[in-house]
This record gives structure tokens, sequence and C-alpha cells, in this order.
């Protein structure tokens, strides 16, 4: 079993309660760039390691134009409050990558079905995610549904070179 080896996106972010209009326009802007590099599905806010308010809905915080950001999180009070510059930590969400590990966990607590839902609920988000289809390979290798294995095995040695699920992939094909 693998957990998703994908780096985890994200910036840093000083926010000044004076520049609140310029700091949402970079905010935005640097979330649309991170979005097109990435499978990102939702923006995470925290200050000073402690989450702030619920995870955004990526589409819901682009088409709002930030609106989102200041009406679903108490950010605005904890600048008023604090009355000064804050650094804020913005973490781009890829929620097939949270259904892997959360699988994984499931998979390494002996609950083999549970874990398959979440594989499969993160192949419907990304359909060719390697540590979904690997993942699910091996589950299904040791559930004894061999050709079925096979053909995860087979996607996910299609993916991008250099990820390690791809090479764990093709091993397994390998020895099946």
């Amino acid at each position: 079993m693998s957990e998703g080896d994908g780096p985890k996106r994200g910036f840093r972010l000083e926010v000044d309660p004076e520049q609140v209009e310029e700091t949402v326009r970079e905010l935005r802007r640097r979330v649309q760039e991170t979005f097109r590099a990435g499978a990102t599905t939702r923006v995470r806010l925290s200050f000073k390691g402690q989450r702030i308010g619920p995870d955004i809905p990526l589409a819901v915080f682009l088409a709002g134009e930030g609106v989102a950001f200041w009406l679903l999180s108490p950010l605005p009070a904890l600048l008023i409050n604090l009355g000064a510059r804050a650094v804020l930590d913005v973490e781009l969400v890829d929620e097939a990558e949270e259904l892997v590990s959360e699988g994984v966990q499931h998979y390494l607590d002996g609950d083999l079905e549970r874990a398959e839902r979440c594989y499969r609920r993160a192949l419907r988000k990304r359909p060719e995610d390697p540590s979904a289809l690997y993942n699910l390979g091996v589950l299904l290798a040791v559930s004894g549904r061999t050709e079925e294995a096979r053909a995860m095995y087979r996607a996910a040695a299609m993916g991008p070179e250099g990820h390690p699920d791809v090479a764990r992939a093709s091993e397994a094909l390998g020895r099946l």
C-alpha cells in the first residue's frame, strides 16, 4: 500500500488589515496559478497551525472573487482583534489524495470494503490517479480478484514517469 506521494500545494500569505482588497486579489491570483498546475478541489486556510473555518470549495472561491474567503472564514474578526499583520497559510487541497490516504488507513485497519469505496471515490474525482489505481489494485489482488487487479495495475503503470506508484504498479504486474 502506498499513500499519495504528491506534494502538498500551498503557500504563505501575509495579510495586512489595512490592505484587505489587495490581499484578497493576491490570494485569488495565487490560488488560480496553483489550481492550473494541479488537481486542487478546495482551499484550506490556517493561522498559526489552526484551521480557520471549513475548507472552501475551489469553484466557490474562484467564482466569488474571494468573497467566499471572507464569508466562510473568521479571518476578518481575527484581523480586527489582532490589529496587525498576520501570516496566513493557504493549502490547496486535492480531495483525491485525501481519499487515497483515507483508503490506505481503512486498508491497514482491515476494513477492505471502506478502503475500496475510498479508492473508487478518488478515481471518480481523478480517473487516472496512479495512487488510487495502484492501491485499488493491491486491495483487489489480496481479495483474490486478480483480473480486476491486473487492470488497475495496467492503468496505474501508464501514469506519469517518476511517480512512485507507477513504478510499483509495473512491478506488481510482473508478479501477477
